[in-house]
């Protein structure tokens, strides 16, 4: 075996450990609380929050409904290596909501899926997360002039404001 195959499921191990511990810390809840919602016992549940043992996509699942958190962010976190990708999208269940529309086209569409080539799906990503960052431009400007942020060009009230 490879030197660079044995160290990827210990890397994938680290990284699950660090998307699920920080998930449980941002939620707020112990390792008793998890594991009971779960319904593992404490030492089987810190073993999986290790990434220890083989990972079941049921347990990525469980431990979602058991965080209320993203089960599909919280694998591609894994994946990326990233928790704080997990966490970004905890509440709004981004990924889980791509999936569930990916989901009604199959079922609109059936095999014919199959047919679609990668430019449009890209395209109309492209469409669909342009408008998810404008409105996050649009609550974060919302959220300043709330504030009465002088740092906000769109504040009546900032002298640098053009008019």
């Amino acid at each position: 075996m490879s030197r660079s195959s044995s160290r990827k499921p210990r890397e994938r191990d680290e990284a699950l450990s660090c998307v699920l511990k920080a998930i449980r810390n941002h939620r707020r809840m112990t390792v008793q609380q998890v594991a009971d919602l779960m319904a593992l016992n404490k030492r089987t549940y810190e073993r999986f929050e290790a990434g220890e043992g083989f990972l079941k996509v049921d347990r990525i699942f469980a431990f979602a409904r058991a965080t209320d958190s993203d089960p599909y962010a919280n694998w591609a976190s894994v994946k990326m290596g990233a928790p704080d990708f997990a966490i970004a999208c905890i509440d709004s269940k981004l990924l889980l909501l791509c999936v569930a529309h990916a989901r009604e086209l199959f079922l609109q569409e059936g095999a014919d899926l199959a047919n679609l080539q990668a430019a449009p799906i890209v395209e109309a990503l492209k469409v669909a997360f342009t408008m998810l960052s404008a409105e996050l431009d649009r609550s974060r400007k919302a959220a300043n002039r709330w504030l009465g942020d002088p740092g906000d060009p769109g504040d009546p009230g900032d002298p640098t404001a053009e008019d």
